[in-house]
């Protein structure tokens, strides 16, 4: 099926998500599903190993990025990697962004799996094999959900939905040049407040195995 339907299968899928909507969640659901590797905060991790950079400096400039934040980051470089960086005077943000880029690609060369956030539809774009997923939902029943799971009052949460969607917005602008929430971004598009996450994981699923069965049928 790929991005643009016919037979070709799909390997990796990619939520892209509002503050909120659950997409952390949808992730758990599918990689429990279907047996595959979900990689959400594990992304920072990867990078941490890769870099040297320790985990807890990356979730501070975790999707949000600006240069202040970049050049903070070079600061906890091992020396060899901090002075080949220094000599490049065109460090910034987008480098630290080039880093997560090249090991979401180096992820998804391994299998299949389940991608949370951090751009990674456009990271794989150039792959037929991807299900690119984008999960909304009102801002009330967002709110609420955030109120629940994470102990906040109704101003709290409000609060930090308006600031969390407005950095992904800008963050998906800034590195892409794309609007975040452009429809045409995205193989789907589910509201998780009218459809709940194990309605949209399940039509997930069917979409996969509708994919393969194409295939069986070609190869038979």
């Amino acid at each position: 099926m790929g991005k643009y339907g016919g037979n070709t299968p799909i390997n990796i899928i990619t939520i892209s998500r509002q503050y909120g909507a659950g997409g952390g969640e949808l992730g758990h659901i599918l990689s429990k599903r279907l047996g595959i590797p979900l990689y959400n905060h594990q992304i920072l991790s990867e990078i941490s190993r890769g870099t040297g950079i320790r985990e807890n400096i990356l979730r501070a400039a975790d999707e949000s990025m600006n240069d202040f934040q970049a050049n903070r980051l070079m600061e906890f470089l091992p020396a060899k990697e901090r002075s080949a960086l220094e000599a490049d005077t065109v460090f910034c943000q987008k480098t630290l962004y080039s880093i997560q880029e090249n090991t979401i690609r180096q992820l998804a060369e391994k299998g299949a799996c389940v991608f949370v956030g951090r751009l990674a539809d456009f990271a794989l774009r150039d792959r037929d094999d991807v299900m690119s997923v984008f999960l909304y939902a009102p801002k009330e029943w967002r709110t609420e959900r955030m109120m629940r799971m994470e102990s906040l009052s109704y101003e709290e949460a409000a609060r930090k939905l308006r600031r969390t969607d407005r950095e992904r917005r800008s963050y998906c602008k800034y590195y892409t040049g794309r609007d975040w929430n452009d429809c045409g971004r995205y193989s789907c598009m589910f509201n998780s407040a009218f459809m709940g996450l194990e309605t949209i994981a399940e039509i997930i699923c069917r979409r996969m195995e509708k994919a393969r069965d194409g295939i069986r049928r070609d190869e038979g």
